[in-house]
């Protein structure tokens, strides 16, 4: 039976044949964005917990987050899409490297029809809010590992909001979904549960605006 767990199964083994065996035995019923949320998020989820406990090692993560990365992008290229959103958007990865997640995010929003700029990774609120306010953004999306970080985007939300109450903020990450909530501890307007998320919250806030 193909289920996300034998795919992650292929991905800590990097046994490219049975992953790509996964994918087109799914794309044959399912679309290739169901696929990221439904199969590469909850793998590479299931694998950092693993990597956590001792259970897998780095260089496991590492292969089957590009392994992963490759098909995301695969699946993306495959397509074109027609710009709809008319504000500015960004997305960032605050005070952290591994930016595989925001990849992912920044992807699929992407291939919803939705540009965006995407600030890599940042370890200062205070660079996130002068490049923001520099790009007259209107939503900006934060992605973070760490529960320390995710404390940071409080002064980035209070400083935003009182330059510009209209800015939206949407964030993700391990600490909000380990705490459903953080995000409005830290002034954020939303928080994603997953790539599908931010894009349909991102298209309720362009309706709401429009």
């Amino acid at each position: 039976m193909m289920n996300w767990e034998v795919f992650e199964k292929a991905l800590i083994n990097y046994d490219k044949l049975e992953v790509n065996k996964i994918l087109q035995h799914f794309l044959a019923e399912k679309n290739g964005i169901d696929f990221i949320d439904e199969y590469i998020v909850k793998s590479l989820t299931s694998i950092g917990e693993k990597w956590e406990r001792g259970e897998v090692a780095l260089s496991q993560i590492y292969m089957s987050s590009r392994l992963c990365e490759e098909i995301a992008i695969s699946i993306l290229d495959e397509k074109n899409f027609t710009i709809k959103n008319a504000k500015p958007i960004a997305i960032v990865t605050l005070e952290d490297y591994h930016t595989l997640g925001k990849k992912i995010v920044s992807a699929v929003v992407r291939s919803s029809g939705f540009d965006l700029i995407d600030y890599g990774s940042i370890s200062g609120p205070e660079e996130i809010i002068k490049r923001v306010t520099e790009d007259r953004i209107k939503i900006l999306m934060i992605s973070v590992l760490m529960y320390p970080s995710a404390l940071k985007i409080k002064k980035i939300s209070q400083m935003l909001h009182e330059k510009d109450p209209s800015i939206k903020i949407l964030v993700g990450g391990a600490p909000f979904l380990m705490d459903s909530t953080l995000w409005e501890e830290v002034g954020a307007d939303k928080m994603g549960k997953s790539a599908a998320d931010n894009v349909a919250i991102i298209e309720q806030w362009m309706k709401e605006d429009s």
